[in-house]
């Protein structure tokens, strides 16, 4: 009975053993990806900024092709940067890398709203007119032509969402040159 006690306590003794060095060696290799994935993160971000700013210099090259798609109720517009990409970035770059995300997350959003307007103008509406002395009728139109909408023409936007784009595009590059001069 002795001898199955002490080989219990010795048993026990060497599990309490290895599962220190298990849980050592789990510590020790959790903690090498963290630091990896963290560079990971900040890899894919720069990552993220760097492909956002080339897509909307090949907009910003074609702009007239963009007015048109726009004007004419189509097109699209390049993926915004989260914000959570350039707050993942903040720690590593220079002061004012913040304040240029803010004025290009800014700019990318009116750019947006004002691409919205500019489809809402051509979107089909039936309006309604009476003229006096006759039956009332319904017309189709499009939004933007309808009396009283108070809209201008989707061109109109689609230039204001143009230049927005191209403020956009100076600060993503700024964000980048300001991230890069950090390191």
């Amino acid at each position: 009975m002795l001898a199955q006690a002490s080989c219990l306590n010795l048993a026990t003794a060497a599990m309490g053993r290895r599962s220190a060095i298990t849980g050592a060696a789990a510590a020790a290799l959790f903690q090498l990806p963290r630091a990896a994935f963290a560079q990971s993160r900040e890899e894919k971000a720069q990552a993220t900024l760097r492909e956002a700013s080339v897509a909307l210099h090949a907009v910003l090259d074609n702009k007239e092709a963009f007015i048109t798609a726009f004007a004419e109720g189509k097109g699209v517009v390049p993926a915004q940067v989260p914000f959570t990409t350039f707050q993942l970035l903040e720690n590593t770059a220079e002061p004012e890398f913040m304040e240029v995300a803010i004025d290009y997350a800014e700019a990318s959003r009116s750019a947006r709203d004002l691409l919205k307007l500019a489809k809402l103008t051509k979107q089909n509406v039936e309006v309604s007119v009476k003229e006096a002395g006759k039956a009332r009728r319904t017309e189709l139109k499009e939004y933007g032509e309808a009396e009283g909408s108070g809209l201008s023409t989707a061109k109109e936007y689609a230039d204001r969402a143009a230049e927005e784009l191209l403020a956009a595009s100076i600060c993503l590059d700024k964000a980048i040159t300001v991230m890069i001069a950090a390191k």
